[in-house]
């Protein structure tokens, strides 16, 4: 009994140094990001909320942005959506699949209007097959 007293905050306190560590999604998520498979094509995320869409370097549209556990009609609390909303308030809702997982450079979102994966890369160099 005396073991499991010890034993149980020690896990409790080696979870929580564990979730410190892990960035949430909205700070890796920040920065440049170019599509896999159309590199003129960047998406650009600020601290501010907003994601800037670019082709060929010209800045085609700007939305605000939010991640949480639900978008419209989707809701997990396992799983995080980002919305994007136009200057009309349109919403568009993508299930975050990846964000720079394991610093690998990859951003992988299924847009949940048709459920077509999107991949993005955050450095022109790497590869990522299709």
């Amino acid at each position: 009994m005396k073991k499991l007293l010890f034993i149980a905050p020690l896990l409790f306190f080696a979870s929580a140094i564990f979730a410190q560590n892990q960035d949430p999604s909205s700070k890796r998520i920040l920065g440049s990001w170019y599509s896999n498979t159309n590199r003129n094509i960047k998406w650009t995320f600020t601290p501010d909320g907003k994601v800037y869409n670019y082709n060929n370097d010209r800045m085609s549209v700007m939305y605000k942005y939010t991640i949480s556990n639900s978008c419209q009609n989707f809701s997990d609390d396992t799983t995080e959506f980002i919305t994007l909303r136009d200057k009309d308030g349109n919403e568009f809702c993508f299930r975050i699949n990846a964000v720079n997982e394991n610093k690998k450079g990859v951003l992988s979102l299924t847009n949940l209007s048709n459920m077509q994966p999107l991949v993005f890369v955050n450095d022109l160099s790497l590869k990522i097959a299709p």
